[in-house]
């Protein structure tokens, strides 16, 4: 946080709950939420909601792309059927856990069919996305002031670019998977805090990247390999050999998105400017750099593993990096970000705006300017040269206001 930002304060490790206003989050004691404060929230998070989707709809006249939906609704049928997900042409490449929500909005479907799925899962993703809002609000006391951690709740649940993404894709249910990660651990459920990240691996594969960080945080009392021994690599052990089992078995389609080259990225962008370099050079080059900053990011977090700052920022890094520095990136993917980003730009007026600039990018990004200035595989427009530009410069700003914030630890 940057000089005259306020709401700053020394965090214990581990926060105790008030006595006689403690809540048990599967075991893990967190101090109760205000309930002015979390009807604040809830109001915010679903307001914003709809409040895009009417202006989405109604005044921009764009659309709430319901392709995800569609294909989830006909790989739930197939699964009941006894086939793999993606059989009859279906196009879902996802781990099987992925479909949890889907078969509990399946379940509506079968009284109103597929518009009640969709509903459904709409308001599936709404409780998910608001559980994220109250974690980042419990993870933010560990952090900040009180009122500074109500804000970092506040602008996550105003994030209306990640709200309209609650509408068309399951992607808030990963996203709170990762954020409860994290809040176990700050709070010292370590087991739950690890386990809840192998779920996360097993629905969308990117909340494992929280796994070694949190070892390593796990280790302020003893040491990486004590922490290890003592949970982390048996946990570790037991999900790699189920992910390995799972792939051998024939469900691994969701590895063929490694090979997707989309336009929206930084290396299709940078082919455009080094056409002399073959584009998979260029891609191996990102990936390098991906994995070194990655690897840089957990031993950084080792030289100081019990700063609550530093495991947030690290985590927000790496995935960051995995984000911008792949040839693929579909447009949700910026929901993976947000509950990490607003923890850290919360007392910090500069990261705030830049937060939501970020959102103004976003959005247009998609739905506005899909099939008018770049669809997946190319630009259509001369226009998307000068925007995507624009559009990474935003996010590099949005990264650097998070990496300098202060939050009471160094």
């Amino acid at each position: 946080m940057n000089k005259g930002q306020k709401g700053v304060r020394k965090p214990t490790s581990v926060r105790k709950p008030v006595k006689g206003q403690a809540r048990s989050w599967f075991g893990a004691d967190i101090p109760a939420i205000d309930s002015e404060r979390r009807n604040w929230l809830i109001a915010a998070s679903v307001g914003t909601k709809i409040l895009i989707a009417f202006l989405t709809v109604e005044v921009f006249k764009s659309f709430l792309d319901m392709f995800g939906h569609g294909n989830n609704y006909h790989a739930v049928q197939n699964i009941l059927s006894g086939l793999w997900p993606w059989a009859n042409g279906t196009t879902v490449n996802y781990p099987p856990l992925a479909f949890i929500p889907m078969f509990i909005a399946y379940l509506g479907s079968l009284v109103g069919g597929f518009l009640t799925f969709v509903v459904m899962m709409w308001i599936l993703m709404a409780i998910c996305d608001l559980i994220t809002t109250i974690a980042i609000y419990y993870i933010g006391l560990q952090l900040y002031s009180e009122r500074t951690a109500f804000i970092a709740a506040l602008v996550y649940a105003t994030a209306f670019s990640a709200a309209y993404f609650s509408f068309t894709v399951f992607d808030a249910f990963p996203v709170m998977l990762a954020a409860l990660a994290l809040l176990f651990t700050v709070y010292g459920a370590k087991t739950k805090g690890y386990l809840t990240a192998v779920v996360g691996l097993f629905a969308k594969l990117w909340p494992m990247v929280l796994f070694p960080f949190l070892w390593v945080y796990n280790a302020k009392d003893s040491s990486v390999l004590a922490e290890g021994r003592r949970r982390a690599i048996g946990i570790l052990v037991v999900a790699s050999a189920a992910f390995v089992v799972m792939v051998a078995v024939g469900y691994n389609t969701f590895l063929g998105y490694t090979s997707l080259v989309y336009s929206n990225t930084i290396p299709y962008l940078a082919s455009v400017f080094l056409p002399a370099v073959p584009f998979d050079a260029i891609v191996n080059v990102f990936r390098v750099m991906m994995v070194v900053i990655i690897l840089g990011a957990i031993y950084w977090m080792y030289r100081k593993p019990g700063s609550i700052s530093r495991l947030v920022k690290m985590i927000f890094l790496s995935i960051f990096v995995l984000v911008f520095l792949i040839q693929y990136r579909s447009p949700q993917y910026t929901v993976w970000l947000m509950p990490f980003a607003a923890l850290l730009v919360a007392g910090d007026a500069w990261g705030i705006l830049i937060f939501f600039a970020v959102q103004v990018m976003e959005y247009l990004e998609f739905p506005l300017t899909f099939y008018s200035v770049w669809v997946n595989e190319h630009y259509v427009s001369g226009w998307a040269i000068p925007f995507f530009i624009t559009f990474f410069i935003a996010y590099g700003l949005l990264l650097w206001r998070a990496m300098i914030a202060k939050m009471g630890e160094a």
